[in-house]
């Protein structure tokens, strides 16, 4: 038969096992908590991460539209910028056969209507149909110098001619130009006077 200490000592040993066991759950329970709110933490993070990304997705997306959408105004008003009508299309006589000289001649009388020279033997108008016939060939080429040649074209694309004087020689050097060299830019006034004179078809009245 238990004696009464022994019945006490059974009901505190009980005791601190249900405590234990309290104490148990709820560090459980706690940690549970801490788990879970870091794992909501992290969800927010991620669902910020992913707005932020779609935002600044969104916000490059608009700038390339709009840079798009400048450029192609810019290059819409540029052959009016020298008294061109708009949309004007131009034969060069390029095909996907020219060789690298007869492309190079044709960009190089493209350039006469923009530069400087004692003397210009041909011409050929610098405007978006003509510039872009150049770029469709010379893109599908193994030309030689095709590096060089587009990014010459390229930037007259966007309407960068403050070193075509440059480009001009570069190709008139090509084609061992001996008479010709060009020396400056020509101002609006002598660029439109230049179109009037050899393209007067093209220009607006």
């Amino acid at each position: 038969m238990e004696t009464d200490w022994q019945k006490e000592k059974i009901k505190k040993l009980l005791m601190s096992l249900g405590i234990l066991v309290l104490v148990l759950i709820i560090a459980a329970f706690a940690v549970y908590k801490i788990n879970a709110n870091a794992r909501a933490y992290e969800l927010k993070q991620q669902e910020k991460q992913q707005y932020e990304e779609e935002r600044r997705a969104a916000l490059e997306k608009e700038q390339e539209e709009e840079a798009k959408r400048a450029e192609e105004e810019a290059l819409k008003n540029l052959a009016g910028r020298i008294g061109f009508i708009e949309g004007i299309e131009y034969d060069t006589g390029l095909t996907p056969e020219s060789t690298e000289g007869q492309v190079m001649k044709v960009m190089h009388e493209m350039t006469h209507q923009k530069v400087r020279a004692e003397r210009k033997y041909g011409a050929i108008p610098m405007v978006e149909d003509t510039v872009n016939q150049v770029i469709e060939i010379v893109s599908a080429s193994n030309f030689t110098n095709k590096e060089k040649m587009l990014e010459i074209v390229e930037n007259w694309k966007k309407g960068r001619f403050n070193i075509i004087d440059s480009d001009h020689n570069f190709l008139w050097e090509q084609q061992e130009g001996l008479v010709g060299r060009a020396y400056g830019v020509l101002s609006f006034t002598e660029e439109k006077e230049f179109v009037r004179e050899k393209f007067p078809q093209f220009v607006q009245k």
